[in-house]
C-alpha cells in the first residue's frame, strides 16, 4: 500500500504539481515535503518514502510565463490541500488516497504549459 501512495504522490506532482511564480512553487515545494512524513503514518518504515519530493522547483519557476494569475491561485489552493491533509493512519490508507486525489481537482484545468513544469 506504501509503493501505491507513493506512487501516487509522485504521478500527482508529474499531472499537476507544476506551480508557477514564486509564491506557488515556495508553497508547493513545502507542501510536497510535508507529504512524506504523512505517509510515514502509514507504516513506511523503508527509506522509499526517503522524506525526498518528486516536485522540481527549479521546472515550477521556470514555468512562470505559461500559467495565469488565476492558474497561480489553483496552484496555491492545491499546495493548501496538500499541506491540510491529515497523516495517514494504518487501516485508513484508501481514505487517505481519496482525500489525497482530490486535492489535484483544484488543478484540473490547468494549461498545458502550465502543467508541463513538472516534468
Amino acid at each position: 500500500m506504501t509503493k501505491l501512495m507513493f506512487g501516487l504522490m509522485a504521478a500527482g506532482s508529474l499531472m499537476f504539481g507544476a506551480g508557477c511564480g514564486g509564491n506557488a512553487c515556495d508553497a508547493l515545494d513545502e507542501a510536497y515535503q510535508g507529504l512524506g512524513k504523512k505517509v510515514e503514518s502509514c507504516g513506511n518504515t523503508s527509506d522509499e518514502g526517503g522524506g525526498g519530493s518528486s516536485f522540481d522547483k527549479v521546472v515550477c519557476e521556470n514555468a512562470l510565463d505559461h500559467c495565469s494569475d488565476q492558474e497561480k491561485d489553483r496552484l496555491n489552493e492545491l499546495a493548501d490541500c496538500l499541506k491540510d491533509l491529515p497523516n495517514c493512519e494504518l487501516g485508513g490508507e484508501v481514505d487517505w488516497i481519496d482525500q489525497f486525489s482530490a486535492c489535484f481537482d483544484k488543478a484540473a484545468e490547468l494549461n498545458p504549459d502550465c502543467a508541463e513544469a513538472a516534468k
